[in-house]
């Protein structure tokens, strides 16, 4: 699989969600009978995935695949979450070396940075960092008692999310920045705007999809689109064993999970 120039050159950052959004969706009209629809979804969401036991930590351990551009490679990932917003993925590869992820608290104050196999942290840019639902367990972010007080989730009813033609329970998540100058605050809801859509047997998500830029500021829209199957119960809580992220439209992440440790 080929990868184009913008999609070889972003940073290797994972925490980063990859979808451009249209803006119709991204910035679509929320009215009170949404708000109140979604904290119904939300609740039921987060009783499929935990029984309604607040996780306050995750730690997930799995193989891994790694595709970029002609690029083939395997080895093993270890990723973490904790409920005050901080994450990490450790990533050993047979070829390429280490490469991790770090995110410490969440939201505009959220500081993000990736570093390869010679260990040198790079900044994310800025924007890339405000996003608040964590990429590879979505459902981690979205329990009730744990959302932050400017987290706006919108329950957009039953339609398409991302490239697929399943119909899912679409949630909007963004960040809603009131106390700000408006045109900042659009932009950060703009940039920190995700896209959740939900099984709508089981009310878990199925894909989560968002758009990042490359660290140099360039204003080039990066699609990014996280699928979940599988999920099996550890200690009570539906983990998806299958994680696979794709940048725009390629495969980059096959993520087979082998264990998870629940708080």
């Amino acid at each position: 699989m080929k990868f184009s120039w913008f999609q070889r050159s972003i940073p290797f950052f994972l925490g980063i969600t990859l979808l451009a959004l249209p803006a119709p969706a991204a910035f679509a009209q929320v009215n009170a009978s949404q708000e109140a629809s979604a904290g119904t979804v939300l609740a039921q969401s987060s009783a499929a995935f935990s029984g309604n036991q607040v996780v306050q930590r995750v730690q997930i351990s799995g193989d891994a695949a790694w595709y970029a551009g002609s690029l083939e490679d395997s080895g093993t990932i270890i990723l973490t979450a904790t409920a005050n917003g901080s994450s990490q993925m450790q990533l050993s590869l047979a070829a390429s070396g280490q490469k991790t992820e770090t995110q410490t608290g969440s939201g505009t104050s959220a500081n993000c940075q990736w570093a390869g196999n010679d260990g040198v942290a790079h900044n994310v840019d800025m924007g890339n960092c405000w996003r608040p639902v964590l990429w590879f367990l979505p459902s981690f972010s979205l329990q009730p008692s744990l959302l932050p007080s400017n987290l706006g989730i919108t329950d957009l009813g039953a339609g398409t999310v991302g490239s697929g033609a399943n119909v899912y329970r679409h949630l909007q998540s963004q960040l809603v920045a009131s106390d700000l100058p408006a045109t900042l605050a659009t932009h950060i809801t703009k940039r920190s705007t995700a896209h959740i859509g939900l099984n709508p047997s089981t009310l878990l998500p199925a894909v989560l999809t968002y758009s990042v830029h490359p660290d140099n500021g360039a204003s080039i829209a990066i699609a990014i689109e996280v699928h979940y199957s599988d999920y099996r119960a550890v200690n009570g809580v539906l983990i998806p064993f299958l994680i696979q992220r794709y940048v725009n439209g390629s495969l980059q992440l096959e993520i087979h999970v082998t264990s998870a440790e629940i708080n």
